[in-house]
């Protein structure tokens, strides 16, 4: 007997021993794990991840919204370690977070560094679009109230674990939103946290719950709060308990009321779920202890909603050593021996979950703007750099291809969203590739920056393209034309930006007759290859009949001459007059425009948009609203987009293989597309000039061009946009994602879908990456200059070459007058010489008198010739007559001249003199105002 006693003593001294020891190493150990716990902030899913009502039942959309995180905490349950380890040490814990803090709510997951991967997956498979990032511990304390205005305390159960408190699936109803309201009255100096540590717990406490459900069977209940007290119970009893009679039976057990046994099924039910150890802290802080007492008692009074009428609830202490239990709070401390509180983990998704936007009762609750999705598994390992897909925390960066750059690429994005700097990007890669490129920007920021980034080795391929350089304009000739196709290809497309320019809705501001007479007198003007012809002399075809003759010198085509010959000779001048000013008047704001008439008025452009593409040269373009006027810089992009178009086409000489890529990059694009603009998509690719597009607005297009870049865009990147627009550009993204992701994207973020090897990818988030190049301001000033030099002309030169060939018709009248004067001596000479006068003296006879010997006609002939050897001076006004659009100048009626009718008859042989050749013009000769005019009509 003594030796058993002595034995019994020795193992419960080394039991005692190895329990103290035990306690003292698991201690030490939850001091490690609280230092090496990783905070990770729960980005809550976007509201369009939310699970749609539908006109469903809003009890069972609960239920299947709660049920979601049942799944987190069932894979979080593996992470249970088995083994002596884990005898010594215990379970590793982990913290779910709510934290209301500077007027904000935030949920967080702070987990031991070695789970970190499993906790991210068990929140993606509950929440796929929910993210984690590692982030820094923050401080809820208020620095005004220290340690006087802190007051925190625990939850723990009412009853015994077994018995389970009011879930989701009972009340029907999610009680996560009063905690938000309760959190919600935080101010932006108040600080409040509830943190729920949760750990696998032992396998025997599904035993212990089964046992109390056994004795509730058995009308002997349990009122122990701990499955070891259990245990003990049963052993006790075993110990005093009689021994049983052969053959004595059992009393039969009493019927179980309706209430227990509600109770004994709601235990046995929560035994079918894994358990988890659970300790709750709350802890409110502010300026004063009277503030942090009333935020703490809303926080307990929402906690009032878990408790079950029959079943468990919570109750709260309150801490009685502050220091203690905030030193427990910060370290998330989680002593072993702590077990009395077990709950399954459709209790705990009953109390934390994420919650959905009806659930959320108060905007301090952020929310993902948009969620992400995981990018292209088959990457391209070179091309450029569109931007990164971060995805549960692996970034990827997404590249394009060269071949597939062809298929053209668009952006959209509302303003500030990081369109202009994806393009600043992407040229700039462009540019230290040595790739060519043309960056048309209505804006002037991004061709200035660009300006300040050129590489050294490529400061000769630069064109810098700027209007405001009003000095040394470099000319741009929309009318320059390589050949036929092209001249006619320039023709039509002009056609097509007046109509943009002028009447996008085709409501006959433009309409047929304008076609048809700007392309005869285009084709007029285009037909002088020898002196070159521009934009700017459309108009002077009509408003100079000499400059007109000029031109139709080179007209070979038909169809050209009988426009000028035959319909507008038949056309009244009163209906000339009426439709002329019509016509010019969609030339006035470019005539008028010193800056523009320069620029296009030149017949020779300062550079060739076909060798810029040839030789991989890099145009930047500054067409700055501010500086030209938002009419003229839609002019001059069009006419670059044309030209840049007509260049590529004629890269048809070339075989396919040959021919060098180009890439085009267009801001706010929509100011330069015309109706045609959905032809360049379709033939631009096998040219090589690949199109990059960005916009802010689809309305902004025409139906047929939006539907091109839906069907025939490879790569498409969109930024937040307007609904209007989502509702269009979704077919492009669903069902990845909705109309509503793609309103909500924050600056930066961009939803894409990409061409990957000719085939586009399934659509993604991505991000945009920061500005690549730093720009020189003095290497910027520099290059304009230098390219100024280069390719422009001085102010003077040019004006004097425009005004010049503007001005040719009067030239050309002038030398026709000088003719008809000369025919007119010679007709002069022939009538004095048929009617006997003979050789007069040049100088002016004196009048006729009764006696003279001389005739009223020599007189007359006498008159005229000294007139004809010394014409008067001719006033302004003499020359303000209208022109004849067909045949020439128009020349005022003759007035009556009474000394003709009386004029005796010449002789028969002058009547039946032969008529000379006929000519186009009519010719006059003009005395001084008081005299009567005398006019011949040359046919």
């Amino acid at each position: 007997m003594t030796l058993i006693t002595i034995l019994i003593a020795v193992a419960v001294a080394i039991a005692v021993i190895f329990w103290q020891y035990r306690r003292i190493l698991r201690e030490a150990k939850n001091y490690e794990r609280g230092l090496k716990m990783v905070p990770l902030y729960i980005h809550i899913p976007p509201i369009s991840d939310d699970i749609e009502g539908n006109g469903r039942d809003e009890r069972d959309l609960t239920e299947e919204v709660l049920s979601q995180a049942q799944v987190m905490y069932n894979i979080i349950a593996s992470t249970a370690t088995k083994g002596f380890k884990s005898k010594v040490y215990g379970q590793r814990h982990l913290s779910f977070e709510i934290v209301a803090h500077e007027g904000l709510i935030h949920y967080y997951a702070v987990v031991p560094i070695a789970l970190v991967d499993v906790i991210q997956q068990a929140v993606a498979a509950a929440y796929p679009t929910a993210r984690l990032q590692e982030v820094d511990e923050r401080n809820i304390f208020s620095p005004a109230g220290r340690s006087s205005g802190t007051i925190g305390g625990e939850f723990t159960l009412k009853k015994d674990f077994a018995y389970p408190i009011a879930t989701y699936q009972e009340s029907k109803r999610d009680a996560g939103r009063a905690l938000l309201n309760a959190l919600s009255g935080a101010s932006r100096e108040d600080g409040v946290g509830i943190q729920l540590l949760i750990r696998p717990a032992q396998t025997g406490w599904t035993k212990t719950a089964v046992s109390i459900a056994e004795s509730i069977k058995k009308n002997k209940g349990v009122k122990s709060g701990s499955f070891k007290a259990g245990d003990m119970k049963g052993l006790m009893e075993a110990l005093w308990r009689p021994p049983e009679a052969p053959g004595e039976t059992k009393p039969e057990d009493k019927q179980l009321s309706s209430l227990e046994q509600s109770l004994v099924e709601s235990i046995e039910d929560k035994t079918r779920y894994p358990g988890y150890e659970t300790l709750i802290r709350v802890v409110t802080s502010s300026s004063t202890a009277a503030r942090s007492q009333a935020l703490l008692n809303n926080v307990v009074s929402a906690f009032s909603l878990f408790d079950s009428s029959t079943n468990n609830g919570f109750k709260f202490t309150v801490s009685k050593d502050m220091d203690e239990f905030i030193t427990a709070y910060i370290f998330r401390f989680f002593p072993q021996e702590v077990r009395q509180n077990i709950l399954n983990t459709i209790e705990l998704a009953t109390l934390f979950h994420l919650p959905t936007q009806k659930s959320i009762p108060t905007s301090q609750v952020q929310r993902q703007a948009a969620k992400q999705v995981d990018g292209p598994t088959h990457l391209m390992d070179d091309g450029l750099l569109l931007g990164v897909n971060e995805f549960r925390g692996l970034k990827k960066p997404i590249r394009l291809a060269d071949n597939d750059r062809r298929r053209h690429t668009y952006i959209i994005g509302q303003t500030g969203t990081g369109k202009s700097k994806l393009l600043e990007n992407l040229a700039y890669q462009d540019m230290m590739d040595g790739r060519g490129f043309a960056f048309i920007d209505p804006h002037g920021d991004s061709a200035e920056e660009l300006l300040g980034m050129v590489p050294k080795e490529r400061v000769e391929d630069v064109i810098y393209f700027s209007p405001g350089d009003m000095e040394m304009p470099i000319g741009l000739n929309l009318f320059e034309y390589e050949n036929r196709d092209q001249r006619d290809f320039l023709i039509q497309e002009t056609i097509a930006m007046l109509y943009k320019l002028y009447d996008p809705g085709h409501t006959g501001i433009v309409g047929p007759r304008y076609e048809h007479w700007f392309r005869n007198a285009a084709l007029t003007v285009m037909s002088d290859t020898e002196n070159g012809s521009t934009f700017i002399d459309v108009p002077q075809v009509f408003n100079d009949q000499s400059f007109a003759d000029e031109k139709m010198k080179y007209v070979t085509d038909r169809t050209v001459l009988d426009f000028w010959n035959k319909e507008m000779a038949q056309t009244s001048e009163a209906n000339k007059s009426e439709v002329l000013g019509w016509f010019v008047s969609k030339f006035g704001a470019f005539l008028s425009n010193e800056m523009m008439r320069n620029i296009i008025g030149q017949t020779k452009s300062g550079f060739d948009l076909r060798e810029i593409m040839d030789k991989k040269k890099i145009l930047l373009v500054n067409l700055s609203k501010g500086r030209v006027g938002e009419l003229n810089s839609q002019l001059l992009g069009m006419i670059f987009v044309m030209k840049f178009q007509a260049a590529a086409m004629g890269r048809a000489d070339v075989p396919e293989n040959e021919r060098t890529d180009f890439s085009l990059y267009v801001d706010e694009f929509q100011n330069f597309a015309t109706d045609s603009f959905a032809t360049i998509l379709s033939e631009a690719r096998k040219y090589r000039l690949s199109l990059i597009l960005a916009n802010q607005f689809m309305t902004q297009l025409t139906d047929q061009i939006r539907e091109s870049i839906i069907g025939n865009i490879g790569t498409v990147i969109s930024g937040r946009i307007g609904i209007t627009d989502a509702e269009i550009l979704v077919k492009k993204f669903s069902p990845t994602f909705d109309a509503e992701d793609m309103t909500r994207l924050p600056n930066f973020q961009t939803v894409a879908s990409v061409m990957i090897n000719n085939v586009p990818s399934a659509a993604f988030s991505m991000s945009l990456i920061p500005p690549l190049g730093q720009s020189n301001p003095e290497l910027r000033d520099a290059l304009k200059k230098l390219s100024a030099a280069k390719y422009g002309r001085p102010r003077g030169e040019v004006e004097r070459e425009i005004f010049a060939r503007l001005g040719a018709g009067d030239a050309a009248r002038k030398a026709k007058l000088d003719a008809a004067r000369a025919v007119q001596q010679q007709r002069l000479e022939s009538m004095r010489s048929s009617s006997g006068v003979g050789q007069q003296s040049s100088a002016p006879s004196s009048p006729s008198t009764s006696g003279s010997g001389s005739s009223f006609l020599d007189d007359w002939l006498a008159k005229r010739q000294q007139l004809v050897a010394h014409p008067p001076a001719r006033s302004k006004d003499d020359d303000k007559t209208e022109p004849n659009p067909a045949f020439g100048p128009t020349i005022p009626k003759p007035a009556d001249d009474e000394r003709l009718k009386d004029m005796p008859q010449a002789s028969s042989k002058r009547r039946s003199a032969p008529a000379p050749s006929p000519d186009r013009f009519d010719i006059r000769s003009r005395q001084d105002d008081s005299s009567d005019t005398l006019h011949i009509k040359v046919r």
